[in-house]
């Protein structure tokens, strides 16, 4: 998992925990990066298992929300952290 996964789906985590919203302006917000790269992510790690998305189409275009976080998701999440610790 790169570092960018990382840090999102740390965001992810922390919001679900909260019960705050996980849609892709609220994670954009959260981490300060553009919506569209959020998309993007949320995208390629929901075709990795890792996440449960669901798409909601407006009128001025779709937003992407996150449902849950997978058990592939989660166990990819504590290997790479268990990595980054071994690494620093």
């Amino acid at each position: 998992m790169n570092e960018s996964y990382l840090i999102l789906i740390e965001k992810i985590l922390y919001l679900l925990e909260k019960n705050e919203e996980t849609d892709a302006s609220a994670l954009a917000w959260e981490t300060e990066w553009k919506q569209h790269e959020i998309i993007t992510m949320l995208q390629e790690m929901a075709e990795k298992n890792w996440l449960s998305t669901y798409e909601i189409d407006m009128c001025c275009g779709a937003e992407y929300i996150v449902d849950h976080v997978t058990e592939e998701g989660k166990a990819a999440y504590t290997a790479a952290k268990q990595n980054q610790s071994l690494l620093s």
